[in-house]
């Protein structure tokens, strides 16, 4: 019997990325196609009005597009043709040969999450190898969710558990941002907090671009299947999400009490870090751009480019966290979402914000935030009854690793009731 193909074997690398190609020059040609289609529009339609020229041009535009619509055709026909002939080639290879073990390289796993947070959504409808995977991942590794291989990662295991969720086209390597060996401040909040508190730390990975509710759910049953086959009995799960990690952990417990999964009782705080809850103002700009581009024909192949943005980034308008939240709508702008999603009562959560400007007045903090998110969308209290806190002068991705942001962190786990609107 043939061995089904292995999704980690280095055939299985190389045939995703030339999926990815193949994907990507199969857009680019579309929408140069479509550009060039807008330009010789323009000298055709400048001519129609002027007494019997249209008549008379009809014929070389009939010409015209029909020659540029079939060079056009054939180019992606003949790319589809070698791209999908050299994914089954590679497919056969992967039955009959021993897949090749590929180390965790860093750099590149992060590039295809960066990749995916734009395009995740179409690598997992396409079953792209390259797509990330959600798991729960040491050292590049993703580990399995059995008993033995948990206590083999985790020799020196505690019950109380952290996890740690990333944000859009990041995966669980962003943790060590910022970090300096000989700076213990630097250091990142895991091993911080395992050595002051006695948590374990988890790092999740998963696709970005793929819908946040739905990357909730899958979090959500991650997390029962890890409380189930931990060595030891779990007592207290922390989650602590940067940016869109933030909502992916609100969806994730709503999830949770939805099918009323044990690990929801053992929660203890959900801690979101610049997370969008209300949206963020640039997925805002871009959408404006799209539909401003679409009415402009020149513009309008490249606004179709930027509307093929994954489903990840476009929840990101809203700041879209449960499926009833964009299931069914053909715009953001037909009711927006509801927002406000089921808590868990026993739990604690904490929204801590930042921005460039140096006080709440601040119009550079007022226009741009922290780069990425604003102050009322990072800081939403009312939709968990949280507390807050806001770190002035810093940017978006520096919440990743601060020592005020530990600080706050370790209070928060410690039991420390914060102040709602702790300014910094």
């Amino acid at each position: 019997m043939t061995a089904a193909p292995s999704r980690d074997g280095l055939l299985a690398q190389v045939r995703g990325a030339l999926s990815l190609a193949g994907t990507g020059l199969d857009r680019i040609t579309g929408h140069v196609h479509g550009f060039h289609r807008a330009i010789s529009d323009i000298p055709f339609k400048t001519m129609a009005p002027l007494p019997g020229i249209k008549a008379g041009s009809e014929p070389t535009r009939l010409i015209h597009d029909g020659i540029t619509d079939g060079v056009y055709g054939a180019v992606r026909g003949s790319m589809r043709l070698v791209f999908g002939a050299a994914d089954q080639l590679l497919r056969e290879a992967e039955k009959i040969a021993p897949p090749a073990a590929v180390a965790p390289h860093a750099q590149r796993d992060l590039a295809l999450s960066a990749v995916a947070g734009f395009v995740g959504d179409d690598m997992a409808a396409k079953r792209n190898p390259l797509a990330p995977r959600m798991g729960f991942y040491l050292q590049g590794q993703r580990l399995a969710l059995e008993r033995q291989a948990l206590a083999e990662a985790y020799p020196d295991t505690q019950g109380r558990l952290v996890i740690f969720v990333h944000g859009l086209a990041c995966n669980e390597s962003v943790w060590d941002f910022y970090a300096e060996a000989e700076q213990p401040d630097t250091h990142p909040y895991g091993p911080r907090l395992e050595q002051d508190l006695g948590y374990t730390p988890l790092y999740l990975r998963y696709n970005s671009g793929l819908h946040i509710s739905r990357n909730g759910a899958r979090l959500a049953r991650h997390l029962q299947r890890l409380v189930e086959r931990w060595p030891r009995r779990v007592q207290e799960i922390v989650l602590v999400g940067h940016s869109m990690g933030g909502l992916v952990a609100r969806a994730a417990v709503a999830a949770g009490l939805r099918e009323e999964d044990g690990w929801v009782q053992r929660l203890s705080n959900v801690v979101c870090l610049g997370s969008p809850h209300l949206g963020a103002p640039l997925e805002r700009w871009v959408d404006a751009g799209v539909r401003l581009m679409r009415r402009v024909p020149l513009s309008s192949p490249l606004a179709e480019l930027l509307h093929s943005r994954s489903v990840g980034v476009k929840d990101l308008f809203h700041g879209y966290v449960d499926d009833s939240d964009w299931r069914g709508r053909q715009t953001h702008h037909d009711g927006g979402g509801a927002l406000r999603i089921p808590k868990a009562e026993h739990a604690r959560y904490h929204f801590f914000g930042c921005t460039l400007g140096g006080d709440e007045q601040d119009p550079v903090g007022r226009v741009i935030g922290d780069g990425l998110v604003l102050l009322p969308s990072s800081t939403a209290a009312h939709l968990a009854d949280a507390d807050t806190a806001v770190l002035f002068r810093t940017n978006h991705m520096r919440l990743l690793n601060h020592p005020v942001i530990y600080g706050l962190l370790r209070d928060a786990l410690s039991g420390r009731k914060l102040l709602r609107g702790e300014l910094i």
